[in-house]
């Protein structure tokens, strides 16, 4: 939010002013206009070291009785160095005048800096490489299908001797055969995954 530069009108007399003899800011910033009396017309003007870097919004400005005018003062070039000068404040068209001597600061620029972790210039260590026979013996099922596993190799061993005490001529025999070793390799596959 931009700095305020406050500045009463009217306080204890007609016309009178009354602001600080200094203000500093890093940018653009605003003139508070306080009236504490009756309306009065204010004139604004910033020197040439000032109109250099900043300028007025407005310059003449009505403040009714009791209200506050805020006027803004912009600063288009950020100056690399401190710029100085003075800000003319002034009632009833020229009775009564105030300077505040004004101070433009360069904008401090922000370094961001991230810290790193010596951690993080060391390389991963890699997990190892898994080989065919490990990947494949870690897709078998586990202890707890042990006894799927026999029931299933009971059934093709049981199909399998039909087939040789029956003979393999019976066409029922053989899709019997089929079905039953079909299922048991599903039944592998299915508890494999």
């Amino acid at each position: 939010m931009p700095a305020s530069l406050p500045v009463e009108l009217n306080r204890g007399r007609l016309h009178a002013i009354e602001a600080p003899v200094e203000f500093t800011s890093d940018g653009s910033f605003y003139v508070d206009l306080s009236n504490h009396g009756e309306g009065v017309h204010v004139h604004l003007h910033l020197d040439d070291a000032l109109s250099r870097v900043a300028r007025l919004g407005e310059s003449n400005v009505f403040v009714a009785g009791d209200t506050t005018s805020r006027i803004d003062i912009v600063v288009d070039d950020r100056p690399s160095t401190a710029v100085s000068g003075r800000l003319k404040v002034s009632t009833g068209y020229g009775a009564e005048t105030t300077n505040v001597d004004v101070t433009i600061e360069p904008l401090e620029e922000e370094t961001q800096q991230v810290a790193v972790d010596e951690s993080l210039s060391k390389p991963k260590p890699r997990e190892p490489q898994q080989s065919a026979v490990s990947k494949g013996l870690a897709a078998l099922p586990g202890p707890d299908a042990l006894p799927f596993v026999v029931f299933v190799l009971l059934a093709v061993v049981i199909a399998a001797g039909a087939v040789y005490f029956v003979g393999a001529s019976s066409p029922a025999v053989l899709v019997g055969v089929g079905v039953v070793i079909g299922g048991a390799v599903a039944a592998l596959v299915y508890s494999i995954r």
